[in-house]
Parts: C-alpha cells; structure tokens; sequence
C-alpha cells in the first residue's frame, strides 16, 4: 500500500496453518485495524495502534482530505493508552517510515479486502469461528466502514 518500502511485523503466508499457530496475534491485529479504518472512515482524522508484539512501537494513520498518512512510530509511554489511540501520543519519535500517502478509499477497501480474506482462511479450518466475539467484532467493524462515493 506504501510507495516506499515500510514493511512492518511479520506477516504470514497463507493459508494459515492448521493448528492456527499466531491465530493470537493476526486476530488482534486485524481486529485493531478494522476498527480504526471504521473509526477513520466516520468520525475520527487520527488513529494510533499500538503494536501487541513490541512494548514501543506504533502505527499512526492520520486523514487529511483524501488520503491518509500511515506512520511508524516509537514510545515508550504507554501508561493511560489502550490498544487504540484517538489523539496524538505526547512523546514519541519517528520509526522507519514516516506519513507515507495513500488515497483514503484505497486504504479502506485495502483493509476490507485482507480482512475478509482472513476471515474466510479461518472459516476454512473451523464455520464455529463464526459464533467467536472477536470475529462479530470485526464482521461488525467491516460492515460499518463507511467508504466515500464521488
């Protein structure tokens, strides 16, 4: 999605395995990122996710106007922040990438698109997935992304 290079944690390959080894992991994150693309898409310009792998690290997604500006940042503050931060971290310095554009649609249907794809890998191993309350959160999550029309 970046034009730069700014990979970021470790993403496996699908499909997932079958014991669902760092299930843990790519479920919270995509939860994270469902809801802040949701939150993004309605009612919020700044989104921060904290890293559940890293006690320091970030993911700052800023809107303005049509694009977002996806950052990486390090802080090491994280007392009174949760998973999910709407206003902008008092001490932090810039990661590997910084601000790096993408159209905000692109960036919606982006994570539309790899969530859903992830959400159906699971159900290939297991339909009871579907009764899971992480998984109604991110089917709920998706489904309220609000994507711009013109």
């Amino acid at each position: 999605m970046c034009k730069e290079d700014c990979s970021y944690g470790y993403v496996p390959y699908l499909p997932i395995p079958a014991d669902l080894q760092g299930l843990d992991l790519l479920s919270t994150w995509f939860e994270q990122i469902s809801e802040a693309a949701m939150l993004l898409s309605k009612t919020s310009d700044l989104v921060i996710i904290n890293d559940i792998d890293s006690f320091n690290s970030w993911i700052e997604i800023q809107k303005s106007g049509e694009q977002v500006f996806i950052s990486h940042i390090i802080s090491e503050k994280k007392i009174g922040h949760g998973a999910l931060v709407l206003k902008p971290l008092s001490e932090y310095i810039n990661g590997s990438w910084v601000k790096q554009p993408v159209d905000v649609n692109v960036f919606l249907q982006e994570v539309i698109s790899k969530t859903r794809t992830f959400i159906d890998e699971l159900l290939s191993h297991n339909k009871n997935f579907l009764k899971v309350s992480w998984i109604e959160k991110i089917m709920h999550n998706i489904n309220n992304i609000e994507i711009r029309r013109d």
